[in-house]
């Protein structure tokens, strides 16, 4: 479908209408969506119009372009109230939507695990429950009840009620995933790894990254806003010989849709338990700063305080100056790295694993000869740095958590 993409900014504002680069955006997630953009038009106006956001002389303006390019939708970069967008459509003769209902079509069409398509059905359900509206007698139901009066309830009531019977199986359904997803992290937890959630803004390089890290291609990765939306979590050798867990969660993106966010909480929530996490900036955009700001307000949101973050900064490869065109302030410690080529790869390992030995505890542990398993699993859990064979057994020298240490240290002497 061929589409027109509109911008609107206040002219009291600065800058340039409709913020520029976040139109170019909503370019780039139109093609992601499969339709076909036309063109792109930035105004500015006086004050919002509670009717149809632009005012009459813009949509008169918008409803000439429309006929002239034969465009059969209008999106708009800004979030519209149900009553805008009923008005635009009438005016303007065919579908109008907002940014918000764009990115939650892309995330149904992306999803592919049972997971994230029930949320991503429960966000296109609570968009469409605080978008119902209507009136007049054309929404009355016609399915009165026996001994009940008039017509029934009306139809836009009905409406809302299916929505939220809806919406309400499918949070059971979420919160069912989500007691398998605990069950799961306690087991996982029996023999804890350090835990690294990958982080960044859509199409970062968050997957080409677990890839290059894991040496392997199992892991979807494409040039697309919004390639993956699944997490996957894919065991990683540290350089000092122990093993960590990273986690490629779902993008983000400015003005990401609050339905969205709380539909992905659940998913979103298992940063909280990271030991580490990696925000990943695409080092070749001249929207970094924004796109780190935007990640940085997402995770506030989500609450996600107190863990360290290394700040890697990729696409290396795609620039030539990094001090000149791109945002990379040597206070963020920052770590270039090209996921693509794996040049850096080795450095960021290197500091994930002096970030993670920051929280865990130097300890030395006499392995009895004959016991493989256990120098197996201290090495599956633990930093290992040096091991010494003896007469008695395998003295090994880790950095590991107090509550592994421990375990560890009982089946030593078992």
């Amino acid at each position: 479908m061929k589409v027109i993409l509109i911008a609107a900014e206040l002219k009291r504002s600065r800058g340039v209408p409709g913020g520029g680069t976040s139109l170019d955006e909503l370019w780039r997630l139109a093609e992601t969506a499969g339709l076909e953009p036309l063109q792109k038009i930035s105004v500015r106006v006086q004050a919002w119009n509670p009717a149809t956001l632009i005012g009459s002389g813009k949509v008169e303006e918008l409803k000439a372009l429309v006929k002239e390019t034969g465009a059969g939708a209008v999106i708009f970069d800004e979030e519209l109230t149900p009553g805008q967008g009923r008005n635009l459509e009438r005016a303007l003769g065919v579908s109008v939507a907002d940014r918000p209902r764009l990115i939650i079509d892309i995330f149904a069409m992306r999803a592919r695990t049972r997971e994230g398509k029930l949320q991503a059905r429960l966000a296109g359900f609570n968009y469409a429950l605080s978008r119902l509206g209507g009136k007049g007698g054309s929404m009355d139901q016609q399915r009165g009840m026996i001994g009940g009066r008039g017509s029934g309830e009306k139809k836009l009531e009905y409406d809302k009620r299916e929505l939220r019977v809806k919406i309400s199986e499918l949070e059971e359904e979420i919160d069912s995933i989500r007691r398998e997803r605990h069950t799961q992290r306690a087991q996982r937890d029996a023999v804890p790894m350090p835990q690294v959630s990958i982080v960044g803004y859509t199409n970062a390089g968050k997957s080409t990254l677990l890839n290059c890290l894991t040496g392997s291609s199992h892991v979807y990765a494409d040039d697309k806003l919004f390639a993956t939306l699944d997490p996957t979590t894919k065991r990683v050798r540290l350089p000092g010989g122990g093993w960590a867990l990273f986690t490629d969660t779902v993008g983000f993106i400015q003005k990401l849709p609050h339905d969205l966010i709380a539909a992905f909480r659940a998913t979103l929530e298992e940063i909280r338990y990271s030991d580490l996490i990696l925000h990943v900036h695409d080092l070749s955009s001249p929207d970094a700063k924004d796109q780190h700001e935007a990640v940085k307000a997402t995770l506030e949101e989500l609450e996600i305080k107190g863990i360290p973050v290394l700040n890697v900064f990729n696409k290396a490869d795609a620039v030539k100056d990094p001090a000149v065109s791109a945002w990379a302030p040597e206070r963020m410690r920052p770590i270039f790295m090209s996921a693509l080529t794996g040049k850096g790869a080795d450095r960021l390992l290197a500091a994930c694993e002096a970030a993670l030995a920051a929280r865990w505890g130097d300890y030395e542990l006499v392995v009895p000869t004959g016991a493989k398993g256990l120098i197996k699993e201290v090495y599956s859990c633990c930093l290992v740095k040096a091991a010494d064979y003896g007469q008695d057994g395998v003295t090994l020298k880790f950095k590991a958590t107090p509550e592994n240490y421990a375990r560890l240290k009982k089946k030593a002497l078992s």
